[in-house]
């Protein structure tokens, strides 16, 4: 006999009550619409579980003898449904590709999750925006964190969830690291460390904008050119320190000794850091609402 576990949900209410309006009102439902679905599951069973006089509500003897089983019934459903989601939680995995993870707005998307979604078990890649729009409409990965300037292909969604200032980072004697703030102009005729374009390009055009609408190009210094993208943070830094190039970057980023980080002039935009994903079965909407925004 197949027995709906509503109407086994709204007997146990009502043999709790044993009041046909206030048993209704827990449930939400009209009082003739309870009343309804009670005759339904007598029906199924064949018998009257509830004896209806204008002295009141009481079980009868089937109503009585079927109540622990009714109990049993739906305590090892909900039991059930909360083992089941605890193990479709514990399987869950999202598929980041997040770069440069030294950053500060990297470690705080990756922080967020870890602290928001505990259950949520994080395979994280650094391959970058070249290769981000493809995995991402190839199903290979969930989510992807870049620069919001990155192109975005069709398919693919995006949301701006930080916007960060821009520094540049300066050896410790340099003449402009006493200044309070640097005007991008000022470093004309400085020799320059930018980022190559192996993995995130759209952050070296962002860095050539700024300083075209400086009006100048920057002179590139060689070793940039050729530092592996793993090491090319530190390479940058340690170059910074010997005197040899300035760096433009992020406020944010970590200085070592012998280096100053100092924020630039108004007029300057910040950087923004986009999410993408694609919208599919696999959109990662538990993981975009708790990155909604970073602070």
């Amino acid at each position: 006999m197949d027995v709906d576990l509503r109407l086994v949900r709204y007997f146990l209410v009502m043999a709790e009550e044993l009041h046909f309006t206030a048993a209704a009102r827990r449930l939400y439902v009209s009082q003739p619409a309870l009343s309804n679905q009670i005759r339904r599951l007598e029906t199924q069973l064949g018998a009257q579980l509830f004896d209806r006089s204008p002295r009141g509500v009481r079980l009868t003897a089937a109503g009585g003898a079927f109540l622990p089983h009714a109990q049993g019934a739906l305590a090892a459903i909900e039991s059930g449904v909360a083992d089941a989601t605890a193990a479709a939680e514990r399987d869950q995995v999202l598929r980041i590709d997040v770069p440069q993870p030294h950053l500060v707005t990297p470690r705080a998307v990756l922080a967020r999750l870890r602290d928001r979604l505990p259950s949520l078990r994080l395979e994280i890649s650094g391959r970058g925006t070249r290769e981000q729009g493809r995995r991402l409409l190839a199903g290979e990965i969930d989510l992807a964190l870049c620069g919001a300037t990155a192109p975005c292909p069709d398919g693919v969604m995006q949301r701006i969830i930080r916007r960060e200032a821009l520094g540049v980072a300066l050896p410790a004697n340099h003449p402009l690291a006493a200044a309070d703030a640097v005007a991008v102009r000022e470093l004309t005729d400085e020799r320059h460390y930018l980022p190559g374009d192996d993995s995130a390009p759209e952050w070296k055009e962002f860095l050539l904008a700024c300083c075209r609408t400086a009006g100048f190009t920057p002179r590139r210094h060689p070793a940039s050119a050729v530092a592996p993208s793993s090491t090319r943070q530190a390479s940058a830094l340690e170059l910074v320190r010997a005197g040899e190039c300035v760096a433009l970057g992020l406020l944010s980023t970590p200085s070592p000794a012998g280096v100053v980080v100092k924020p630039l002039a108004a007029g300057v935009p910040p950087y923004g850091w986009s999410l993408r994903w694609r919208d599919s079965a696999r959109t990662p909407t538990a993981a975009l609402a708790v990155l909604r925004t970073l602070d």
